[in-house]
């Protein structure tokens, strides 16, 4: 369920690294892509937690110093397939993975004996690092409400 709402993050720091404002994303077109309206809420919402102003997102998520580009070596670069690779230098470009949050992904797929990372498991990686989902499981809350959730 994270890994879409994943999806939806990326596609609007996509839109905004090119310049948009966070009012000109057409919601319906993440509709057109099978997206439900909670699932959109809720993704909103994280967006809408970690910042005051819509048009500082982008300096909220963008890389601390553009210079700062990991390199991977050979083994690292086998651990992925070919299309999370290239997302995981997508969500660097567009500022929503650090390279502290790449060092966390590598290091856990090592320690579960991964051969090869896929967009999915990926997705959940970085659900794990953005959402911090392995804290909210142990003592039951969690970091976001889902869109059909109410507060009593």
């Amino acid at each position: 369920m994270y890994e879409r709402i994943i999806e939806i993050i990326v596609f609007v720091m996509t839109e905004l690294n090119q310049n948009k404002k966070i009012t000109e994303i057409d919601i319906q077109t993440l509709s057109d892509l099978g997206y439900t309206r909670e699932e959109i809420s809720t993704a909103f919402s994280w967006l809408a937690d970690r910042i005051e102003l819509a048009d500082q997102l982008i300096s909220v998520f963008a890389p601390s110093s553009p210079k700062a580009f990991r390199i991977f070596n050979d083994n690292e670069k086998d651990l992925f397939t070919k299309e999370a690779f290239g997302e995981i230098l997508h969500l660097n470009s567009i500022g929503l993975l650090t390279n502290q949050h790449i060092e966390q992904i590598i290091e856990r797929a090592l320690l579960l004996g991964l051969n090869k990372v896929d967009s999915a498991q990926l997705k959940n990686f970085v659900a794990v690092n953005i959402f911090q989902i392995q804290n909210t499981q142990i003592n039951g809350s969690r970091i976001m409400l889902l869109g059909n959730d109410t507060v009593n």
